[in-house]
C-alpha cells in the first residue's frame, strides 16, 4: 500500500522503494509524479521510464500516456508508430480515450502521413461512444455527414460484428 504523508503528499522514499522493486501501480504513480512534478522536480524523461515500465506490465493508464506522449513528443521524440502502438493496447482494454484517440488517427486528425479511413475512425468513435467516451458522439456525427449511407451502414455492420 502507498503511504501519504500528513499534507497528502506521497511519500517519495516508498514510493521510489515501491516501483524499483516492481510495483505496477508504484511505477505508474511515480510517472505521474516526474510527469507532472508533483512532489519531485519534473522530470518528463524520468517519467516516460516509468510509464514504460508500467504500461509493459499492462498498467492501461500508463498504455494510454504512452499514446499521448509519443503522440506529442512529451519527454521523447514524437513517434508515430509508438504512439499507436500504445493506443491500440489501451483500446483493446476499452480505455475511452485510446478508443477516441484511434478513431482520431484514421479521421487524420494525428499525422499527415496516415491515410485517412473513415470506416475505421466511425468504427473506433463507436467504440468509444460505448465506452462512455465524450464528444466521440460528435465525430460519429460529422463522419454521418461525410460518409456515403452505405459507408455507415457497413460501419455499422463492423460494430455488430465485433460486439460481445
Amino acid at each position: 500500500m502507498l503511504t501519504y504523508g500528513l499534507d497528502g503528499v506521497l511519500v517519495m522514499d516508498e514510493l521510489e522503494n515501491l516501483a524499483t522493486n516492481g510495483n505496477i501501480g508504484a511505477e505508474y504513480c511515480l510517472a505521474v509524479a516526474y510527469h507532472e512534478g508533483k512532489s519531485v522536480s519534473r522530470d518528463r524523461a524520468e517519467a516516460v521510464k516509468w510509464y514504460l515500465r508500467a504500461g509493459q506490465k499492462g498498467h492501461l493508464e500508463a498504455q494510454y500516456w504512452l499514446c499521448i506522449i509519443y503522440r506529442e513528443g512529451i519527454g521523447v521524440e514524437s513517434n508515430a508508430l509508438e504512439s499507436l502502438y500504445w493506443c491500440r493496447r489501451a483500446a483493446k482494454k476499452k480505455h475511452p480515450k485510446a478508443l477516441y484517440a484511434l478513431g482520431q488517427w484514421y479521421y487524420g486528425g494525428y499525422d499527415r502521413n496516415m491515410h485517412t479511413d473513415y470506416l475505421r475512425a466511425y468504427v473506433w468513435f463507436s467504440r468509444a461512444v460505448i465506452a462512455g467516451e465524450v464528444g466521440a458522439q460528435d465525430m460519429i456525427d460529422l463522419l454521418e455527414e461525410q460518409m456515403t449511407d452505405l459507408q455507415v451502414l457497413e460501419a455499422k455492420k463492423i460494430m455488430e460484428r465485433n460486439l460481445p
